[in-house]
């Protein structure tokens, strides 16, 4: 009796899983990439902007205001219109933004801030 050789085992789907795999990493990859500039396209069309604060506005107001929801009847006392008038980056418009009294505080004028304006 000869010497016998030990017997390899090669998958021949092996070269298909590779490439498969290859094809789905680029295939999510990309779908990542389109989502990203899909989105930015998307916030870039909804107008919202940076812009610059041009001043700041408080309106005496004092009221209570009584809501609704889950919780039942929950009322709260508000001490006015915090306002804040932001620049676009052009220099064209100036947008109203009304904040709460926490936002009003925190920011100066001069600072820059995110707008959504409304429709």
């Amino acid at each position: 009796m000869g010497v016998e050789k030990s017997k390899v085992y090669r998958d021949p789907h092996q070269a298909r899983i590779l490439w498969g795999g290859i094809l789905l990493a680029v295939l999510v990859i990309g779908f990542v990439l389109w989502a990203t500039l899909s989105l930015d396209r998307v916030a870039r069309s909804g107008g919202a902007f940076t812009g610059v604060i041009v001043g700041k506005e408080f309106t005496p107001e004092p009221a209570l205001e009584i809501t609704v929801g889950d919780g039942g009847l929950q009322s709260s006392r508000i001490e006015g219109e915090y306002l804040l008038q932001v620049e676009t980056p052009d220099g064209r418009r100036i947008f109203n933004v009304w904040v709460d009294r926490v936002v009003y505080e925190r920011v100066d004028v001069g600072d820059d801030f995110y707008v959504i304006p409304t429709p």
